[in-house]
């Protein structure tokens, strides 16, 4: 497995990824319409306009994919400065997402100690990464040494959904 930082041509890549980690993560978690809603097309678009850290962006954001040997990109994961809120944390994890099929496999695992490394490499500390609080990865962010010390409320549609803050006062302890 490749993990490396994204260039801008893999954006149609990872938005399969996270419409197809949406498809099989928050299908009886987040209502079907607002899965259904996430398109490959739509994630591109919105790749394209807002989302800074791939490669030759020279800011505090990054954002990290794991390839395989055939140059198909199955996981990726996006961090860098807090992006929304006052919270007493340095950087914050935006988004996490692995195919299926290839969850369980370490991958996440090599994505978060690579983002760390960049986080790190910037000054940062501390992190927070807002999770669904019914999205069984909590168990993931657990075993990485993640504490689930925050929760806030979130809309997605029209319908609001508890989130759990997992922070590490310390990401150093996950490399």
């Amino acid at each position: 497995m490749i993990i490396r930082q994204a260039k801008r041509s893999d954006i149609e890549q990872i938005a399969k990824v996270q419409v197809s980690s949406w498809n099989t993560t928050y299908r009886g978690i987040l209502p079907d319409e607002l899965i259904d809603s996430r398109t490959v097309e739509n994630r591109i678009e919105s790749m394209k306009t807002n989302w800074k850290g791939f490669h030759g962006d020279i800011i505090s954001r990054i954002v990290i994919v794991a390839e395989t040997e055939s140059d198909e990109i199955v996981g990726f994961a996006a961090g860098g400065d807090i992006f929304q809120g006052d919270y007493p944390y340095d950087a914050e994890g935006y988004a996490f997402y692995i195919i299926k099929e290839y969850q369980q496999k370490g991958i996440g695992t090599l994505l978060l100690k690579e983002l760390v490394k960049f986080l790190l490499s910037f000054g940062f500390k501390s992190m927070i990464i807002w999770i669904l609080e019914e999205n069984p990865a909590c168990k993931f962010y657990e075993k990485l040494g993640g504490v689930a010390k925050e929760r806030k409320i979130d809309k997605f549609g029209e319908e609001e959904f508890s989130l759990v803050g997992y922070v590490w006062d310390n990401i150093s302890i996950i490399i």
